[in-house]
C-alpha cells in the first residue's frame, strides 16, 4: 500500500514546481536546488511527526520567534538534539497556521530555510 502525503494542504502554499520524493514514512520536499522541508507522519516515534525544517543554527532563534510553534528536536528522555533541523510538530494546536506561514517563507525564498545537499543539487 502506498503511503499518502501527509498535510497535503501545504502543497497549496508551496511553489508549484517543488519536487516531492517519498521515503519510508517521510516525504522530502525540494525546491530551487535545496531541500526545504521533510513531511513526516509515522507510528514510530510520533513525537517527531510534522514538518522538519532544514536551517542553520544561526537562524533558529529568529525562525522560532517568527513562528512560535517551531521547536528544536527532543529525544524521548527530554534531551535536545543538537541539529541544524527544526520541527513543527503536527500535534501543535497552531500547526496548520504555522505550516502555512512556513510555506510562505519558503515561497518568498527566505534564506533561513533550506539546505543545499548533494542530492538537492541534482534536482
Amino acid at each position: 500500500m502506498k503511503t499518502q502525503f501527509p498535510f497535503d494542504f501545504i502543497l497549496n502554499h508551496l511553489p508549484r514546481n517543488i519536487i516531492v520524493q517519498p521515503a519510508i514514512g517521510m516525504f522530502y520536499i525540494y525546491w530551487n536546488k535545496k531541500i526545504v522541508l521533510i513531511a513526516r507522519q509515522t507510528k514510530k516515534n510520533p513525537q517527531h511527526n510534522g514538518l522538519w525544517i532544514p536551517s542553520s543554527r544561526e537562524h533558529h532563534a529568529s525562525l522560532k520567534q517568527e513562528i512560535p510553534a517551531i521547536t528544536d528536536f527532543v529525544f524521548d528522555e527530554g534531551q535536545e538534539i543538537d541539529s541544524a533541523w527544526l520541527l513543527l510538530n503536527d500535534q501543535h494546536n497552531d500547526f496548520e497556521n504555522a505550516a502555512t506561514t512556513l510555506c510562505d517563507l519558503i515561497t518568498y525564498r527566505d534564506i533561513r530555510i533550506g539546505r543545499v545537499t548533494q542530492k538537492s543539487k541534482l534536482m
